[in-house]
């Protein structure tokens, strides 16, 4: 627990830095702005800004600590970086796969390959920073205390800590939602984690579901948006939930220790 608290400790202090470092201002009127600051930024301005953010120099600079941690304390295999040891409990990615492609049944946004690469590389490498971190690291330290525990607690601290990563001037009714679709998107995650016994599974579906985020536009399609919302909140936490109902039987959840392999049954 110790352990827990400090790391998050250090990921808060790693967002306000990464605020600091690269800040966001807010023009509260145009009106008085010069003239040739009132324009549409070209696509290579709509790159950089995509790219130099504080998202992602928290992104790089959490996904440096990941690998340090890993690497230093031998984790890796046990922190999930290994291949489904059952290939039939993939059937679990059906539901949240479902909701992903309910999401396009609007179409895709159209954007400019530079636009589409800068928006990729920065989701890629917020997928490999929060699961290396919630389900890999997190989950190593909390899951042998109880899992429901451990999904509970890594699926705070990760809507938590995308809630201070956000900057200050993004609209807040945005910027809530976000963060409690990252706290109930983390049971599902955490579900498949431990049902998968892999990390891989999590990672794959939380690259999809920020692609789609990114990319759809079901808000051409009636009431679509209203079920990918109760989809990825209480769909997802309810989904998470029924994969873990039973605490003493798993499909193939076991966590190497210190004191042996967990026998699952």
């Amino acid at each position: 627990m110790v352990f827990s608290s400090l790391l998050a400790l250090a990921l808060f202090g790693l967002t306000f830095a990464s605020r600091a470092a690269l800040p966001t201002y807010v023009v509260p009127t145009v009106e008085n702005l010069p003239a040739e600051l009132v324009r549409q930024p070209n696509q290579g301005e709509e790159v950089i800004a995509d790219l130099i953010s504080s998202e992602n120099l928290y992104g790089l600079l959490s996904a440096l600590l990941a690998v340090v941690l890993l690497t230093r304390l031998g984790w890796w295999r046990e922190a999930g970086f290994d291949w489904p040891s059952r290939v039939r409990n993939l059937h679990l990615l059906l539901f949240p796969s479902l909701v992903c492609a309910l999401s396009f049944l609007g179409g895709a946004g159209a954007r400019g390959p530079a636009l589409f690469a800068s928006a990729l590389l920065s989701i890629i490498v917020a997928v490999f920073t929060e699961e290396a971190l919630y389900r890999g690291i997190f989950w190593r330290a909390l899951a042998p205390k109880g899992v429901v525990r451990a999904m509970v607690t890594t699926s705070l601290l990760s809507g938590a800590l995308f809630l201070a990563g956000s900057a200050p001037t993004a609209p807040w009714p945005e910027t809530v939602y976000l963060s409690v679709l990252t706290f109930c998107a983390g049971f599902t995650y955490a579900a498949l984690r431990w049902r998968t016994a892999s990390i891989w599974p999590p990672i794959l579906l939380h690259l999809a579901l920020g692609l789609s985020a990114e990319f759809s536009t079901p808000e051409t399609v009636p009431y679509l948006s209203l079920l990918l919302v109760l989809a990825t909140t209480l769909g997802f936490v309810g989904y998470g939930l029924l994969l873990l109902r039973n605490p003493h039987k798993r499909a193939d959840g076991a966590l190497t220790t210190q004191e042996g392999p967990s026998q699952v049954r």
